[in-house]
C-alpha cells in the first residue's frame, strides 16, 4: 500500500507531500490543474521512463519518494529478498531522482538501485489503470497467475501437484540429458579403463614380488661366484681335495685333549664342551656349504624370463605414474571402480528412459486435472466479468479465453497428443474481449479505447478482488466519456473494490468523489509571478463544496443541499457495502 508521496521540483510542483490511506483516495480539481502530474510522479516510482522536461524550470533536478507498506505482500518481500533488501519493517522507500544531465538515479530504503528493479517491484506492488501504461491485466503473461488466484483452493492444490511432477519429469530429462551428450566419451573412457585394467590384470601382479624377483635375479647374474665361495669353503672345513688344510682334523684333536683335562681337572669339563660345540656347528657349517654349492642354480633361460619379468613391472610403474606394485594394483581397484559407474550410467539411461514416461503419463493427467479446473474457473471470471460489465453500462460485451497448448512429439501424452509442458501448465492462456455485437474478440493490448479497458479492469478487479494479491490500484480515466447512471455505477464498484484494496482515482464526476474515504484537491497557483500546483486534503466540510463544484461549477445552496446529500448517499452506500465484506 501506498501510504505517503513526497515530491520536489517536479513539473509545476515545487514540494509536495501527500499522506493516503486504506481505501478509496480520490483526486479532483479544475481541467488543466495537473492532476496527470500526479501520476506520472508515481509512474517513476513504478519504473516509468524519466525526462529531463519533468524538472520544474529553474532547477537541477527533481526527486519523487514514495513509502509502501509490504509487510502482507511476499511476492514483493521475496524480490527484495533475493536483491538484499532489508524488509524486516515491512516497508520499503522508493526514491528516484532526474538530472538536468538526464540521469536517472534510484534507491531503495536508500540503496542504490535500478529502474529495471523499480519496474519489477512496482509490477507486485501498483497497477496504474488508463492513459499509463502500468496495467498488469494488459499483458497475458498475468492473465494465467489471475485465473489461479480466483480458483481457490482446488485449483491450487491441482497446480502443487502438477508442478511436483514437473520438477521431477524436469530433473529425469535432465539427468538422461546429460548422460546421452556424455555417451561418446563415456564410451572412449569405458575402452580406456578396459584396456588398463587389462594391462594390469592380465600381468597377475604380487605385492612382494618385486623384492622376491630382485633377490632371485641377483643369485642367477652371480650363480659362478656363489658356488666357488660356497665349496671352497665347504673343502677347507672338510679337508676334501684339500689335504695340506687341516680345520676340523685339528679341532677334533683339541676336543679329544680337553676331554682329558676334564678327567684331571673337573673344573676344565667347560673348556671340552666349548670346544666339542665348536666342533659340531663347524660340520655343520661346512655340510651346508657342500649342500649350498650343489645346489646352485646355473640356468640362464630363468634370468633371462626374472628380468624380462622385472622389465614388466617396471614399464606398468612407469606408465601409470606408480612407485610400487601396491600403488599399481590400487590404481586398478580405481579404475575397475570408475568403469564399474560407467557402465551403472549406461544400464540407467534405459532405466531413466522408463521413469521419464512412467512420470510423464502423470504429468499428463495432473496437466488436464488442472486445464480442466481453469476452463470451470475461467467460465465463473467471465460470469462475474460479463455482469459487471452489465452494470457499467456494457451490456453486449463479451470476455473469452484463448487456451494454446503446444504439441511436440517430445512432450507428455495428454488430451489424446504429446504436448510441451512448461511450469504452469500444459498451456498458455489469454483473456480476450469484445465490447459489442459483432466485433471479434481481441487481446485486452488491442482495445482502443480509454474508457472501455478501464471499466474492464474495473469489472475484474471487483470479482478479484479477494483473490488480486496487487494491494494498491490506481485509475486515471475510468470516467473519459462517462456520467449519469453509468457514473454512479463506477462509483459503486470503486468503493467495492476500495473495500479489499487500496484506490487512488483521479476523476471528474461528482459520483466517484462523493464515495471518496480521503479527498484531495489539486490546483494550480500563482506565486511569485511562478505557477505552482497545489495539493491539499479536504476537510469533512470541504468535500461537499468540492462535489458543488464538480456538479454545477457553482456554490449555490440548491447546488450545496444536492452535495451533502450524494454525500449521505454515498456514506450509507460504504457503510452497507463494509457491512457485507
Amino acid at each position: 500500500m501506498l501510504l505517503e508521496l513526497n515530491v520536489e521540483d517536479f513539473a509545476l510542483i515545487d514540494k509536495l507531500s501527500l499522506e493516503f490511506s486504506p481505501g478509496l483516495n480520490i483526486v479532483t480539481g479544475e481541467t488543466g490543474a495537473g492532476k496527470s502530474i500526479l501520476l506520472d510522479a508515481v509512474s517513476l516510482l513504478l519504473g516509468a521512463r524519466a525526462e529531463k522536461e519533468m524538472i520544474r524550470t529553474g532547477k537541477d533536478a527533481a526527486r519523487v519518494e514514495g513509502v509502501f507498506e509490504i509487510a502482507n505482500l511476499p511476492q514483493a518481500k521475496e524480490l527484495c529478498i533475493e536483491a538484499g533488501i532489508d524488509v524486516s519493517e515491512g516497508v520499503l522507500i522508493l526514491t528516484r531522482e532526474i538530472s538536468l544531465e538526464g540521469r536517472s538515479r534510484c534507491w531503495v530504503n536508500t540503496r542504490p538501485s535500478t529502474v529495471t528493479f523499480f519496474y519489477e517491484l512496482g509490477k507486485r506492488m501498483v497497477d496504474l489503470h488508463g492513459q499509463h501504461a502500468h496495467q498488469s491485466l494488459l499483458y497475458s503473461e498475468n492473465h494465467l497467475r489471475l485465473l489461479d488466484n480466483f480458483g481457490g483452493l482446488p485449483l491450487e492444490e491441482a497446480k502443487h501437484d502438477y508442478l511436483r511432477l514437473y520438477d521431477q519429469w524436469q530433473n529425469l530429462k535432465r539427468q538422461l540429458t546429460k548422460l546421452l551428450e556424455a555417451k561418446e566419451n563415456r564410451q572412449k573412457r569405458k575402452e580406456l579403463l578396459e584396456f588398463q585394467l587389462n594391462e594390469i590384470l592380465t600381468a597377475n601382479l604380487l605385492q612382494e614380488e618385486e623384492a622376491l624377483l630382485e633377490q632371485e635375479k641377483e643369485r642367477l647374474k652371480n650363480a659362478d661366484a656363489l658356488y666357488t665361495l660356497s665349496f671352497s669353503a665347504s673343502e677347507i672345513l672338510s679337508k676334501d681335495g684339500f689335504e695340506t688344510i687341516e680345520i676340523l682334523d685339528p679341532m677334533r684333536q683339541v676336543v679329544e685333549n680337553l676331554k682329558k683335562l676334564a678327567r684331571i681337572d673337573d673344573k676344565t669339563a667347560s673348556f671340552s664342551e666349548e670346544a666339542e660345540d665348536c666342533l659340531y656347528r663347524l660340520e655343520d657349517l661346512a655340510r651346508d656349504l657342500k649342500n649350498y654349492a650343489e645346489n646352485v642354480e646355473f640356468n640362464p633361460s630363468r634370468l633371462d624370463a626374472v628380468e624380462e619379468r622385472l622389465y614388466l613391472i617396471e614399464k606398468l610403474k612407469r606408465k601409470y605414474t606408480c612407485t610400487s606394485i601396491e600403488e599399481l594394483l590400487q590404481f586398478a581397484a580405481s579404475q575397475e571402480k570408475e568403469l564399474s559407474t560407467l557402465i551403472d550410467d549406461d544400464k540407467k539411461t534405459g532405466t531413466l528412459d522408463t521413469d521419464i514416461q512412467v512420470i510423464a503419463a502423470q504429468l499428463g493427467e495432473a496437466g488436464e486435472r488442472l486445464t480442466g479446473l481453469r476452463e470451470e474457473t475461467f467460465l465463473r471470471i467471465k460470469k462475474g466479468v460479463e455482469r459487471e460489465l452489465k452494470s457499467l453500462m456494457m451490456e453486449n460485451a463479451k470476455l473469452e479465453c484463448r487456451f494454446e497448448r503446444q504439441e511436440d512429439p517430445q512432450g507428455i501424452p495428454a488430451f489424446g497428443s504429446s504436448y510441451l509442458p512448461h511450469m504452469g501448465g500444459l498451456e498458455n492462456i489469454e483473456f480476450l474481449f469484445s465490447a459489442n455485437i459483432g466485433e471479434e474478440p481481441k487481446s485486452l493490448s488491442k482495445i482502443a479505447s480509454g474508457g472501455e479497458i478501464s471499466r474492464l479492469m474495473l469489472a475484474f478487479k471487483l470479482i478479484l478482488a479477494g483473490s488480486d494479491q496487487i494491494p494498491t490500484l490506481i485509475f486515471d480515466e475510468i470516467d473519459a466519456g462517462i456520467g449519469g447512471r453509468t457514473g454512479q455505477a463506477i462509483a459503486e464498484k470503486l468503493t467495492g473494490i476500495a473495500n479489499y484494496h487500496q484506490v487512488l482515482c483521479v476523476t471528474h464526476l461528482p459520483q466517484i468523489a462523493a464515495m471518496a474515504d480521503r479527498h484531495f484537491y489539486i490546483e494550480k497557483k500563482e506565486e511569485q509571478n511562478r505557477t505552482v500546483t497545489r495539493m491539499t486534503q479536504l476537510e469533512e466540510t470541504q468535500k461537499s463544496v468540492e462535489v458543488a463544484r464538480m456538479l454545477s461549477g457553482d456554490n449555490s445552496e440548491s447546488t450545496l443541499l444536492h452535495a451533502n446529500e450524494m454525500l449521505k448517499k454515498a456514506a450509507d452506500f460504504k457503510a452497507e457495502v463494509k457491512g457485507t465484506r
